[in-house]
């Protein structure tokens, strides 16, 4: 696969730039950190069409800042416009050639969003289309988008293949299936999320229009290792997943097996998930250029007064809408040589968190301008959390207060959690970040939008990506774990702390406001904690975290890398994305939770339909019962 590349040489003002970020970040001009580390240079990243392979130097002892450059670097190439013939995508995951016109690029869908949704991988009936083409075409990876689920969760209809969803209006099911599919309402979780600056018509439609929706993507890499292995059945119990053995080999080495062995679970080097977050826009957002957007499917139940396809409607069915919606984060998981637990990268829109009159609280690099004194959330959230117990009980788990809230957001961020969870019930605004963005990272954000300027300053580069990047930020990037310094307490944000992982806790507990909203997934570490024993195994626990393990031990979430002496496990207890993911590598999926899932049955509507994270972490009946 070849890809235009382009290079970036810092102008003055970039350079400018640069030297401004090493003040404001406290590196000195000769490249020292806050540390006292040297650093050999701070470039800007560099804007290509070719994402890079891995961070330089190797992920493990690269710097904060090195990380963040990786991630733009690959933020850039990921939004180029994809390769056109014709109108035609005839290569997914492909960036558009120098010699393609600029005019066709700007109607190319960028380079991402070609890639594979998780449903097209996992479908719910039958094998991935294009599958039967076998190997020379990667199992026929370049087919159109085709979301096919289960008949019995979605309906049967004359004229569609089993499996396929009809349009909620007859007219709107003429054209191709667009390449962004919202098939996830939720988080991870219970939690629903909410954006209060999204238009609504009635008040008893605000929820439904002002909900934000998620799709998730795979690249080539991941689809043809799942595939070529025929594994797509996730945790059931017929799945021929070699979890188990890759258990053992995590026990038995301290590290993942090899890359793309098909004997273990171990993707391949290269392997890149995507999950997104998407809002309905004002006619003025959609005026404004400030978003990306894109014609994207969501789904909503069926009416059952209406008729689909000359099938009565059916409430507990679903039917499609294809509109615009924008862009509001992207999340990059991405498996390199030297990163076999991942590299976390994830962006957000530059206007997602405002008060509630609208009024921006950070700028676009990332420095928050609001009350620093406000509480994160409104009401505000606090946890007792987990203690070491043996075995634990209620009075050892955690608990978070208040146990319910009536916040009036206006047009703050907000969520609602899933009733009957020991988590915040009712509306939950959001004031402000949990823990801030590291100034490095706000370093990094102030050169990449310099160069990506730089470049959009040249015609000839017209289409290539689009101006609208410059309207999304860093919030930060996990290119390694660590061990968290005291189980049960919080990481504090400490200059003093020479490993950046743990310095800030906007690192440790990485979160993105669209897709990690909650008080529990802005703070997670350790492990979900386990059904507790009898006499309270009735007790809910779900979404409750803990740093613990049943006998009272503190938890590893992530193994890396050496073998400890006696045969121990070598690990970490990491927070944020790669700590939470991390459950499902010590289960044998090795950091993928799509993966141990399996295949999707039903899109999800107003209500989740995926398994709770307590039943895939801690499973009781089997991984492949939904529950509504």
């Amino acid at each position: 696969m070849k890809h235009a590349r382009v290079t970036f040489q810092p102008s003055e003002r970039a350079q400018n730039t640069l030297a401004i970020a090493c003040t404001v970040v406290l590196l000195s001009c000769s490249g020292v950190d806050e540390a006292g580390r040297d650093e050999r240079s701070f470039p800007a990243p560099n804007i290509s069409s070719t994402p890079p392979a891995d961070i330089q130097g190797g992920a493990f002892s690269a710097s904060l800042y090195q990380a963040s450059v990786f991630s733009w670097e690959q933020m850039v190439a990921m939004n180029w416009a994809a390769g056109l013939d014709g109108d035609r995508v005839p290569v997914r995951g492909q960036a558009a050639s120098k010699d393609q016109p600029p005019v066709l690029n700007r109607r190319a869908p960028r380079v991402w969003e070609t890639l594979r949704a998780k449903t097209e991988v996992f479908p719910g009936t039958g094998d991935p289309h294009g599958a039967e083409l076998g190997p020379r075409t990667d199992f026929g990876y370049d087919h159109p988008p085709l979301y096919r689920y289960d008949p019995a969760a979605v309906g049967n209809y004359p004229d569609l293949e089993p499996g396929l969803i009809p349009a909620c209006e007859e007219s709107d099911g003429e054209g191709p299936a667009p390449w962004v599919e919202l098939s996830e309402s939720h988080e991870v979780g219970p939690e629903q999320m909410f954006a209060g600056t999204a238009p609504f018509e009635t008040e008893d439609d605000r929820l439904d229009r002002q909900r934000v929706l998620y799709a998730v993507k795979v690249d080539r890499s991941f689809y043809r290792y799942v595939v070529s292995n025929g594994w797509l059945e996730g945790g059931a119990k017929d799945s021929t997943i070699p979890a188990k053995a890759t258990v053992e080999y995590l026990d038995a080495n301290g590290s993942a097996p090899p890359a793309g062995s098909p004997e273990r679970v171990s993707f391949p080097s290269g392997s890149l998930q995507i999950k997104t977050a998407w809002r309905r826009l004002s006619e003025p957002d959609l005026g404004s250029g400030r978003f990306m957007t894109a014609t994207a499917r969501a789904y909503q139940a069926q009416d059952a007064l209406a008729a689909y396809l000359g099938v009565p409607g059916n409430p507990d069915h679903p039917c499609y809408v294809d509109e615009v919606w924008g862009l509001v984060g992207i999340h990059f998981k991405t498996r390199t040589e030297t990163a076999p637990y991942y590299i976390w990268s994830t962006f957000e829109h530059v206007d997602n968190l405002v008060d509630a009159s609208g009024e921006r609280l950070e700028d676009p690099a990332g420095r928050f301008a609001g009350d620093p004194g406000v509480a994160a959330t409104d009401p505000a959230i606090s946890s007792r959390n987990a203690v070491a117990a043996s075995p634990p009980t209620p009075g050892t788990i955690q608990k978070m207060w208040p146990a319910t809230a009536d916040a009036e957001p206006g047009q703050r961020l907000y969520y609602r959690n899933a009733s009957g969870t020991p988590t915040t019930q009712g509306t939950v605004a959001v004031n402000r970040r949990q823990h801030p963005i590291p100034e490095p990272v706000i370093a990094a954000n102030e050169a990449a939008h310099e160069a990506i300027r730089h470049f959009l300053g040249r015609e000839v580069n017209a289409g290539a990506i689009p101006e609208a990047l410059l309207n999304y930020k860093l919030v930060g990037v996990q290119w390694r774990p660590a061990d968290k310094p005291n189980p049960g307490q919080d990481v504090r944000h400490d200059l003093q702390q020479p490993d950046e992982t743990l310095r800030y806790p906007g690192i440790y507990y990485l979160a993105n406001l669209m897709l990690e909203t909650s008080y529990r997934l802005q703070n997670y570490s350790g492990v979900v904690q386990g059904h507790l024993p009898a006499p309270n195994q009735g007790l809910g626990v779900q979404d409750l975290v803990t740093d613990f393990d049943a006998g009272g031990a503190p938890v590893t979430n992530v193994v890396y890398a050496g073998h400890s002496p006696g045969g121990a496990r070598s690990g970490y207890n990491m927070g944020g994305c790669m700590g939470c993911h991390g459950q499902i590598q010590l289960a044998g999926y090795d950091f993928n939770f799509i993966f141990r899932r399996g295949r999707v049955s039903k899109p999800e509507m107003d209500v989740s339909i995926r398994l709770p994270l307590i039943d895939m972490v801690h499973p009781r009946d089997g991984l492949n019962q939904e529950r509504n």
